[in-house]
């Protein structure tokens, strides 16, 4: 670990380095395989790195992520559902960097988990008033309403802009509009490439990313690659039903661990 500690500069334990060069591994099969479950490797990192030094080496790790996800699933992407959630999207990223300016992550950590808990909920009527809407034959009922589309979109803004945690945000909503697996991840990577890129300036701007942090995403690459190629091997074998399962499962675990 001497190795890893004069090379970056970071004075970790073996379970903070542990983390950081397995940490990718997620990543990658979150990206390809398990939209949402990334906000794990959001929560471990924080416990590995100090607090907002892990803001600043998630995004590239994040990023190159999201390179193969795209690159695998874009043929998949639902553009509608693209286009629609991106203005509200900017508009809670711009929120989330006004916020991050003058919050610490430490306080940021329950106001994410409060906030994905409040979807698991807002999905969960959803559903049912989606189930009793088609029972009645009543399809136009059955549609996403407007409303959710700005809630999502800008909550998942301000989530990317100030933790890097609002995968799961995203993950329900696509689970309330219903979309297959792959239109799923292509959309849902997609989303998440065009915040990223955005987002790299800004974090510049703060301070939160630095040729420090840069080092430590070097150590994380080999980790990426295999956890992506590992997610393309385990998204062909999951039914639609178990992926949701999955998605809903982690999504409230992630909340809880935030937010306690």
């Amino acid at each position: 670990m001497d190795f890893l500690s004069s090379f970056t500069g970071l004075d970790l334990p073996l379970w903070g380095w542990l983390i950081v060069l397995t940490a990718g591994a997620g990543i990658g099969i979150a990206k390809t395989a398990v939209p949402g479950s990334g906000i794990l490797v959001v929560v471990l990192m924080a416990m590995a790195l100090p607090s907002r030094m892990s803001v600043g080496v998630l995004l590239p790790m994040l990023l190159f992520g999201d390179v193969f996800a795209v690159g695998k699933f874009w043929r998949h992407t639902d553009r509608r559902q693209l286009f629609t959630l991106l203005p509200f999207a900017f508009l809670g990223l711009g929120a989330g960097y006004m916020i991050l300016r003058y919050v610490t992550n430490e306080q940021l950590k329950p106001i994410i988990g409060a906030v994905v808990l409040f979807m698991l909920g807002v999905h969960q009527v959803s559903r049912v008033l989606k189930k009793r809407s088609t029972e009645r034959g009543d399809p136009a009922s059955a549609r996403t309403n407007p409303l959710l589309t700005v809630l999502f979109g800008f909550a998942s803004g301000l989530g990317t802009g100030m933790a890097n945690s609002s995968g799961p945000i995203m993950s329900l909503y696509f689970l309330i509009v219903g979309l297959p697996k792959l239109p799923f991840i292509a959309t849902t990577a997609w989303f998440f490439f065009i915040m990223n890129l955005l987002k790299v300036p800004l974090f510049l701007n703060l301070g939160l990313i630095s040729s420090q942090s840069l080092r430590v995403n070097l150590l994380t690459v080999p980790s990426i690659a295999l956890g992506a190629l590992l997610g393309y091997w385990i998204v062909s074998r999951i039914s639609q039903e178990r992926f949701n399962q999955i998605v809903l499962g982690l999504a409230f675990v992630a909340a809880l661990r935030l937010l306690f």
